[in-house]
């Protein structure tokens, strides 16, 4: 369950005082003495033995193992797109290097330590003029070596095996663009051509992303339509008055209200008798008094009354309220209006004293408006929603939006998602880029990556070989519309799509995406669409991505090293993988460890005594609190990307190298100095 972005900060920086701490506070109190005669000398010298050692047990046999593997395995692929067969090789390389490095470098470290003092070799180094600080950082830098070692051979084979592919790869493209008709496969080959296989790329996002049900005009106003999972988020910020009117509203004796007020004007289309299934499938309330006229030889069906959902967002458009919560968990309805009226409508969702409180202590939020009658348009103007505080004696109070609405779609697998039509009038993502950095050679094509998930309803023609998508890139600056340009993409994979420079010009441009295909369901994300704005060196881009590796091998050695001062070696090995685990697990468990998941629990194994029931729903709560505070405090794995960017192409930024030697350091130098501690009050001699 990811933590609520100020507890991770608060989280984060204690986890720095407290490394801070057992640092200075360690080797002051335990090893000044040690520290002032620490020799870089006996250092080396303790690391050389560690590894000369480690030489002979012929770790080193490994190597030939994993490239036999990575051979075999990248051989027997059958990719038909040649970016994915060489990314798929640039995974298993980098998954079998990662592989043998961590386990060599857990092994070799978990088990040294306890095998010395079992067999007495340690007795022969604290006899010497050593001190216990020596030995474990001789040891950590042993180990060190040789998960070097290990990355530069590995390196380089994946650098001359990668650069072999690419040439067989990059000579196939050209063949088949000697004979492929398809223009949108044409376009994907082509793209590969220009952008390369493995060359590494700086890409440019956009800085907004909305999805409209239709094509977004130029006066801002937007119609919705009703049940079809489109919907508007709209912006506020309180400041300490719109704060003090809910205080006061929350607190009120007599009860204030608080309204969602959304004002809007409808469009009713003719209905037909699927509105009566939409009514009867989604419990929509009716007007009783208003039957709409029905198709030729169908019965009249009754107009559904129009209706909203209101949910709470935060700023990262993740629900801190759902609608159950809202308006006593109904729809926000206005019953009783003339269906024929074309005068806005007033629709408002009464909030309760505890949503009061979340607002204010929120601050900062989205207000959703969903729209859910059928055969009705909801319109959306610039302001479509407002906060109004009534006090008791009958006062309103408004609180305005922050800023214009968003406009969103229901989300699916991969993001949120529009609606293929083959006329091309489904909803449109828009993205939208602001000074962008763009390729210094614009009379040349520039390229754009497409990522998204295809997903296909009953009314897909299934008879299709391929999905089609088309994207336009529309110029703020001068105007200019590149028309569509159709491509075809392939489900989580990116799909090149080139487009003439003259369109991203100054770096302020409009990309829509739309798709082409009845039935098509399109799931995107913010980047969704990014433009190739650089090239770079794939050599340095794996050298950086080697770089992360041996930093998180370096935590490995750290890690084992400190298990196995307490420990015996299978138990230390146990515990290394569990420290290091422990993070990403307790984050794939997720919403499981929410508040209130004891009483999920219990309710599952049938408890019905009440003193059992609260007995045991806060006894698994306050596990599930336990486990999440101290995987908080556990190293984050995520903090080493070895594998994302670079199969996609795209350049590590020395940032991300910054932060996963943050990672080693807050915990690599603090276990460090507890393993001295431990090795110095242990007594490993007679």
């Amino acid at each position: 369950m990811p933590l609520h972005p100020i507890l991770a900060w608060s989280t984060e920086s204690t986890v720095w005082v407290v490394a801070a701490v057992i640092v200075i506070g360690g080797l002051a109190v335990f090893g000044f003495d040690d520290v002032r005669r620490a020799s870089l000398y006996r250092i080396w010298a303790i690391s050389s033995v560690c590894f000369a050692e480690s030489i002979r047990r012929r770790v080193l046999w490994v190597i030939p193992l994993a490239v036999i593997g990575v051979l075999a395995v990248s051989l027997l692929q059958h990719s038909l797109d040649p970016q994915e067969a060489i990314r798929q090789t640039i995974k298993f390389c980098l998954f079998a290097t990662s592989l043998i490095i961590t386990l060599t470098a857990l092994i070799l470290a978990a088990t040294n330590l306890p095998r010395e003092i079992e067999n007495r070799v340690i007795f022969t180094i604290v006899t010497k003029p050593t001190t216990r600080l020596e030995i474990v950082l001789g040891k950590v830098l042993g180990f060190v070596r040789v998960s070097a070692l290990i990355m530069v051979i590995m390196g380089v084979f994946t650098f001359i095996y990668l650069g072999i592919q690419n040439r067989v790869l990059t000579a196939q493209i050209t063949e088949r663009l000697k004979t492929e008709t398809d223009p949108g496969t044409r376009s994907s080959l082509q793209g590969y051509q220009q952008a390369g296989l493995l060359s590494t790329k700086s890409l440019a996002s956009s800085d907004d992303y909305q999805i409209y049900e239709h094509a977004p005009n130029a006066n801002g106003v937007q119609w919705l339509t009703g049940g079809f999972g489109y919907s508007v988020v709209v912006p506020f910020e309180l400041n300490d008055q719109d704060k003090a009117l809910l205080e006061t509203a929350a607190s009120d004796p007599q009860r204030q209200q608080v309204l969602v007020i959304n004002t809007m004007k409808l469009k009713r289309p003719t209905p037909n008798t699927e509105d009566q299934r939409w009514i009867t499938s989604r419990n929509l309330p009716v007007e009783s008094h208003a039957l709409g006229p029905a198709l030729p030889g169908e019965d009249l069906v009754p107009m559904p009354v129009p209706a909203l959902t209101i949910r709470v967002l935060d700023p990262g458009l993740a629900v801190i309220e759902k609608e159950t919560d809202i308006n006593g968990g109904k729809m926000a309805v206005k019953a009783g209006t003339d269906p024929k009226s074309t005068d806005p409508y007033t629709i408002p969702a009464y909030l309760s004293p505890e949503v009061d409180r979340k607002l204010i202590q929120t601050g900062k939020f989205y207000l959703q408006v969903v729209p859910e009658s059928n055969s009705i348009e909801y319109e959306i103007t610039q302001t479509p929603t407002v906060l109004l505080v009534i006090d008791a004696s009958g006062q309103s109070h408004m609180i305005k939006a922050a800023g214009p609405p968003r406009f969103v779609s229901m989300a699916n697998r991969y993001g949120m998602k529009i609606v293929g039509r083959s006329d091309g009038t489904g909803s449109v993502a828009v993205f939208r880029f602001d000074h962008a950095d763009t390729p210094s050679n614009l009379d040349e094509p520039v390229v754009f990556r497409f990522r998204g998930g295809i997903e296909r309803s009953g009314d897909y023609d299934a008879s299709k070989a391929f999905s089609e998508l088309a994207i336009n890139v529309i110029n703020r600056d001068t105007g200019e519309d590149s028309g569509p340009i159709k491509f075809h993409p392939e489900t989580n994979r990116d799909t090149p799509i080139t487009v003439p420079g003259k369109f991203v010009k100054g770096g302020n441009f409009d990309v829509h995406i739309r798709g082409m295909d009845e039935g098509q369901l399109i799931g995107m994300t913010r980047s969704g669409i990014q433009l190739i704005s650089a090239e770079h060196s794939f050599a340095i881009n794996l050298l950086a991505s080697m770089i992360i590796l041996w930093l998180m091998s370096v935590l490995v050695v750290v890690i084992a090293i400190f298990c196995s001062t307490f420990l015996s070696w299978p138990i230390a090995i146990v515990l290394t993988l569990l420290i290091l685990l422990g993070h990403w697990g307790v984050e794939q468990l997720s919403d499981t460890l929410a508040p209130g998941v004891g009483r999920g629990v219990a309710a599952d194994l049938g408890m019905q005594d009440p003193t059992q029931l609260t007995l045991f729903s806060s006894s698994v709560d306050a596990l599930a609190r336990i486990l999440t505070t101290v995987a908080a405090f556990l190293p984050d794995l995520s903090k080493f990307p070895v594998m994302e960017d670079i199969t996609r192409g795209v350049a590590i930024r020395p940032m991300q190298i910054a932060q996963s030697l943050g990672v080693l350091v807050c915990y690599g130098l603090p276990l460090i100095v507890i393993s001295y501690i431990v090795l110095k009050n242990k007594e490993v001699a007679p």
